[in-house]
């Protein structure tokens, strides 16, 4: 009976699979059923994509039984090596095929790593993108990335000194102000950027050699048209030039004819780069090992990722410090376009409509958030996926991106190229935008859009130099957008525009004071700059933004005008921070917090703005596939459900006036909490510097006073350090006897007359500090710390207050005041500003009375020598708990409010370290 229930069940699961492949084939896909592999192995249903293939492997049923059933099938086909990729799929219960159209399915994608499943619900149109994607988790595109870069380093160095020079100057590459650690050649990065645009065209080049022969027709009638290109079809396939006798001249030649097709912004600078030199051996064997680089990276899986080019960038280039690029990953670029492109904002089955959309990226980089942007396209009208015609508009007219990097720009173009490798585009919207100093002028690439139209330079060709800014044929300025799409740099300003000589730079930046004098923006930093491009480029009706943006955004007083302002003209529709702590950032190459925010155009001032929501992940996806699983989630409501995060309605008021708080905690309990301490709905609460005063911060005294082991003539003391395993306690000690420096003797006295006996952390380390707060026996100053020095209160005395604020300040909600509005550069080890210092709520001793003042003093007596624990061991700290008890009794307010806040705290990521769930007992 058993045999005969099972092979029923099986005929069904089978009718399921063959409408699954039914359903999948009519969205584009090349599917087979029930698939035969060699040795006898089964797959339900193989998807191709490319060269890949995706084993999905099917059970009916959703229960944790099935789930297993279908992971286990799924990673035995990985192990087989019958497929690639496999995702294990579970059909609704009781399922029925002609209804599956509409079934609600769960799935997880699986690899050769293994590992925990991550299983996401959806429909079968989100079923079909996530297989889509499957390929883009496979390889390592970050060995990928540094394998090239060894072998571009290998063939720059083949090079003699004159090259290098050569090669720079046919891309007006500048020669590098920082000095090699292996005391190279000021020219070797630019030679090396040179050799990265030939591997990237080498790159495209082999993408298009399948297709090269069908394009004959296109060809000659383009040849006929026009004497100044020609040459003979098909063009040598890549590899036979990387392998001929003469690989410069080979890919002349074969660039020049496909130029015939245009793809100019991918082939022209290339070619200005292989006609940078004479052919000599050493500059043969040098376009010779980086096309040869470039095959092994087109030959892997992993290389046909549009982010690899991103990675291979910033790889390659390191060039943040001073330009501010953070590339941004494909799963961060999936989440944001996701997000930002909604169904509703056009008819995806009107190819017409679709081609009057305008999607720019101002600073665009290698093109991840463009790429992005046209797969959203793709995902919301698969059936012009394989319409050229939708193609070569989304190339032509809909994305537009600008960058002011000439080798960014060239991988932004190929990485569009890569979009639909057959379609010929007569134009292509990537445009460098000068950043520099031109005939005494200074021009801020693409930001240029706010005064006048931005200098843009050509695509080299060779026959001119770099350097010359195209004066005629400027790319036009954009349509109003209907999204605006960024990753905007983010720099500080003292090494903003570094790569420029001095005069350069001075001029540089009073452009951007000229530019933005009377803009909501903060200089001291230019990321924000581009907020307010994106609001100046955008239609005036109906628009959005979406944008990579360091977390400090959020938080920091200086972003508090650019918040307001763009809370007055958009709803602040989502924003997404990560809590995951091993990734709490959204692009490649930085360690920086990092949240995404879409907002869209408010026209109706008279209709109530909805609120915020703000959704902290648990765990920052790290594939597209995961990606749009996130994304799914979060805009069908569903996050917690599959534990991708948290979700927070943040009410528009508080956006409004600047309060964005809801970033800071992943639980949010501590978010609301930290929002009444601060309203004075916990206890009468005041901002700190309202009853003492704060400073001088901890650079003063690394400014003023020189650090000694032995005593100086004038008795000067300081707390330098932070050291947790020293400093465990409430009471403590100076480290550290300071001198004036010489010629400074008069500034260090003066800022010796404001030290304090209480100090305040300027930075923690949050998953190992244990005290938030210290007292010393005598005043003094700090270097990791800053004297508080409480005013007068009447009837309380300042020794008093000083106890008070201490015991306070080391209490779970004295660390949820300090924690609530730091600058979360870096969420588990944040550095207070004295900004943040300043507006920490603290109670108003003066309206709650001297019996709460007296009432804390005590309790700071009793334990100003108690060790305390580090923070994530709150729950369990003896003294900690103490002062809880102290501080509810004393501000009058439940104990058992104070429990639930040291218990929400000790599960932060930010303060244990470790991912949500995995925290200390």
């Amino acid at each position: 009976m058993r045999t005969i229930e099972k092979l029923t069940s099986r005929e069904h699961e089978h009718t399921l699979n063959v409408r699954l492949g039914e359903e999948l084939r009519k969205r584009g896909l090349r599917v087979e059923v029930e698939r035969i592999q060699a040795g006898g192995f089964r797959v339900d249903v193989a998807v191709r994509i490319g060269p890949v293939v995706v084993a999905v492997e099917a059970e009916h049923g959703q229960s944790d039984a099935k789930r297993t059933e279908a992971v286990q099938d799924a990673d035995i086909r990985l192990e087989e090596r019958v497929a690639q990729c496999a995702v294990a799929l579970c059909y609704p219960d009781g399922s029925e095929a002609e209804s599956l159209a509409d079934a609600r399915f769960h799935w997880a994608v699986r690899d050769r790593a293994g590992g925990a499943p991550s299983w996401t619900e959806g429909n079968l149109d989100q079923l079909e993108s996530v297989i889509r994607l499957a390929p883009a988790q496979l390889g390592n595109p970050d060995f990928m990335a540094a394998s090239l870069s060894v072998s571009l380093d290998r063939a720059a160095g083949r090079l003699t000194e004159w090259q290098k020079q050569q090669l720079a100057r046919a891309l007006d590459l500048p020669p590098s102000k920082v000095k090699s650690r292996t005391g190279g050649s000021a020219w070797d990065k630019a030679a090396k950027r040179s050799l990265l645009v030939v591997a990237t065209a080498v790159l495209f080049h082999s993408r298009l050699d399948a297709h090269l022969e069908g394009m004959q027709e296109e060809y000659d009638s383009r040849v006929c048209d026009s004497d100044a290109l020609s040459g003979e079809w098909p063009p040598t396939i890549a590899h036979m030039c990387a392998a001929s006798d003469d690989p410069v001249g080979a890919f002349q030649d074969a660039w020049t004819s496909i130029l015939a097709l245009d793809y100019k912004p991918i082939f022209q600078t290339s070619l200005a780069a292989l006609r940078a030199c004479p052919p000599d051996p050493a500059f043969t064997d040098a376009v010779r090992d980086t096309a040869r680089a470039a095959l092994i990276v087109a030959g892997n899986l992993a290389g046909l990722r549009h982010d690899l080019l991103g990675r291979i960038f910033h790889t390659v280039l390191d060039t943040a410090r001073y330009d501010g690029s953070f590339y941004t990953t494909t799963a961060g670029a999936t989440l944001l376009a996701a997000l930002a492109i909604r169904e509703d904002m056009c008819d995806w089955s009107d190819a017409d409509a679709i081609a009057e959309l305008r999607i720019i990226d101002p600073a665009c980089g290698t093109g991840t958030l463009l790429m992005a942007a046209a797969e959203r396209i793709r995902e919301l009208a698969p059936h012009f996926r394989n319409d050229e015609s939708v193609a070569r508009a989304l190339i032509e007219q809909v994305l537009c991106g600008y960058d002011v990097n000439v080798t960014a720009t060239h991988m932004a173009a190929t990485t569009l190229g890569l979009l639909s490798p057959t379609t010929r585009f007569g134009k292509m919207k990537i445009g460098q935008a000068f950043l520099g100093v031109e005939a005494g002028k200074a021009f801020l690439g693409s930001l240029e859009f706010l005064d006048q139209q931005p200098k843009l330079i050509d695509w080299p060709d060779g026959g001119q130099t770099f350097s010359q800014v195209d004066s005629g044929e400027e790319m036009e300025h954009p349509d109003p957008a209907d999204l605006v799409i960024m990753n905007p740099p983010f720099t500080r300003s003292d090494l903003r525009h570094d790569q420029f000589n001095e005069e350069d730079e001075t001029k540089l930046k009073d452009r951007e004071k000229e530019l933005f004098s009377k803009k909501p923006v903060h200089l001291s930093s230019n990321g924000n700059a581009f907020l307010i491009l994106a609001d100046y480029i955008t239609k005036a009706d109906s628009c959005a933004i979406a944008a990579v943006l360091p977390l400090v955004t959020a938080t920091n007083a200086s972003s508090l005008e650019i918040r307001k302002y763009l809370a007055s003209r958009y709803h602040i529709e989502t924003i997404v921070t990560s809590h995951d702590p091993d990734r709490i950032y959204f692009s490649e190459n930085t360690s920086i917090g990092e949240m995404l925010i879409v907002c869209r155009r408010w026209a109706d001032r008279r209709e109530q703005k909805p609120p915020t929501r703000v959704v902290n992940l648990v765990t920052n996806p790290e594939t597209p596939a995961r990606a749009l699983s996130a994304a799914w989630a979060i805009e069908e409501g569903n996050l917690e459900k599959i534990s991708f995060g948290t979700v927070q309605e943040w009410p528009e008021p508080r956006i409004r006036e600047g309060n964005w708080g809801a970033v800071q905690f992943l639980s949010p309990y501590l978010c609301e909490k930290f929002d009444s301490l601060r309203g004075g709905r916990l206890f009468e609460s005041v901002a700190l510097n309202t009853i003492a005063v704060i400073g001088p911060d901890g650079v003063g005294t690394r400014t003023m006073f020189n650090r000694s082991a032995l005593p100086g003539v004038e008795g000067m003391t300081a707390l330098w350090d932070h050291k947790t395993d020293v400093t465990q306690s409430m009471g403590a000690e100076t480290d550290a006897h300071i001198t004036p420096k010489p010629g400074k003797e008069k500034q260090a006295r003066n800022l010796w007359k404001r030290r304090g006996r209480l100090l305040l952390p300027m930075r923690a380390r949050l998953n190992t500090v244990r005290a938030m707060g210290v007292l010393l026996e005598d005043p003094a100053l700090g270097s990791a710390w800053t004297p508080c020095k409480p005013r007068r209160v009447r009837g309380i005395g300042t020794e008093t207050l000083e106890k008070a604020l201490c015991v306070y300040l080391n209490s779970s909600v004295g660390v949820l005041g300090l924690l609530g509005d730091r600058s979360n550069k870096a969420p588990s080890y944040p550095r207070f500003s004295m900004d943040d210092l300043k507006k920490m709520p603290v109670p108003d001793f003066g309206a709650i009375g001297r019996r709460a003042a007296a009432r804390l003093a005590e309790a700071y007596d009793a334990h100003a020598g108690d060790a305390l624990l580090p923070l994530p061991s709150m729950a369990e700290c003896s003294t900690r708990r103490a002062l809880d008890r102290a501080v509810a009794e004393a501000l009058g307010f439940e104990v058992e409010a104070v429990s639930i806040i040291r218990r929400s705290l000790v599960e932060e990521p930010s303060l244990t370290g470790r991912p949500y769930g995995t925290q200390l007992r």
